[in-house]
């Protein structure tokens, strides 16, 4: 089975749906072993016979190259290890919730992407929008006060009338106890109220207050919920942002020298390198200068949000 679903029924009386998608599977693991290969084959190269080449590049550029060629490797790792490519939909009735499970490559790193109610079920509702084609349609669960709850996995996609999703559908519809979706509603997807969280009772006394304290003060007042990383994704960031601000300061070094000389010099990838000099084209090459201003506030602003979230250690995660 390349693409499909497993069932599992345990003891307590939970369905657990393992979505599988072999083909995506073996995509993100040749990314990323492509990822490790290219990087080791450039430095076998520049040993080999780019050693005089690499003399000749400044230094800021070769920093800019090596940083690079670090960061190229580190996001396959992140691809391999931290991307969740096998799913699984927990349902339980013992608990009446339903979560869903994301796992690496390598089936760990376990996370819980969302938790919802299903006690309350009304109807399953297949949906898609008027111009997209049969694979892009979702399943929605439909509770009885209006929360919609997408359960359409992000490995595997829901064509109706196929043999895979129609076994997937009458599983979900027998365990919930609700009718079998039998069309496909064209239009848009359908009202979500605030997502269901279940969080344990506070228990201790500080717990209790601030709990009472946020309930005088409103929704409004809780602070905003953040997400602690880890130290590979700290250390990713950090190389992240060491790069961008490289690049950030190479693009500084050729503007500021620029402002004062006259003379500007500007490399595509298409056009080659071009200068513009003040004096001949001041059309030019003020437009030229303003465009790499604004590259360089931007590759700044991310280079400053990567390096203040490695810092920091956590990220706002909003649901």
């Amino acid at each position: 089975m390349l693409i499909g679903h497993r069932f599992e029924r345990t003891a307590q009386g939970d369905l657990y749906i393992h979505s599988r998608n072999v083909v995506q599977s073996l995509v993100v693991l040749v990314i990323g072993a492509v990822a490790f290969v290219l990087p080791m084959a450039f430095a076998v190269f520049v040993m080999v016979d780019g050693a005089s080449l690499m003399a000749e590049v400044d230094p800021l550029s070769a920093l800019l190259m090596v940083l690079l060629w670090l960061l190229i490797p580190a996001l396959g790792l992140l691809l391999v290890v931290y991307t969740g490519v096998h799913e699984t939909l927990v349902l339980s009735r013992v608990d009446g919730e339903g979560k869903r499970l994301t796992r690496n490559f390598f089936g760990r790193r376990e996370r819980v992407q969302s938790v919802f109610r299903i006690e309350a079920a009304k109807s399953l509702e297949l949906r898609r929008l008027p111009q997209a084609g049969r694979a892009r349609t979702q399943l929605w669960l439909i509770l009885r006060d209006g929360t919609a709850q997408r359960l359409t996995t992000d490995n595997v996609p829901v064509v109706p009338g196929s043999q895979r999703t129609d076994v997937w559908l009458r599983e979900l519809a027998d365990y919930l106890g609700v009718a079998l979706p039998t069309e496909v509603v064209e239009g848009a997807a359908p009202v979500v109220k605030v997502p269901y969280r279940p969080t344990p009772a506070p228990s201790s006394g500080k717990a209790v207050r601030a709990a009472r304290q946020r309930r005088e003060k409103g929704d409004a007042a809780a602070p905003e919920p953040t997400e602690k990383l880890g130290v590979p994704a700290r250390a990713l960031l950090t190389l992240l942002g060491a790069f961008f601000a490289v690049l950030e300061l190479t693009n500084v070094m050729s503007l500021v020298p620029a402002i004062f000389t006259g003379r500007l010099r500007v490399s595509g990838f298409r056009t080659g390198s071009t200068t513009f000099y003040w004096a001949e084209q001041p059309l030019s090459f003020s437009f030229n200068l303003l465009v790499g201003v604004a590259e360089g506030v931007i590759v700044g602003f991310i280079a400053w949000g990567c390096l203040r979230v490695a810092i920091h250690g956590r990220m706002s995660s909003k649901a």
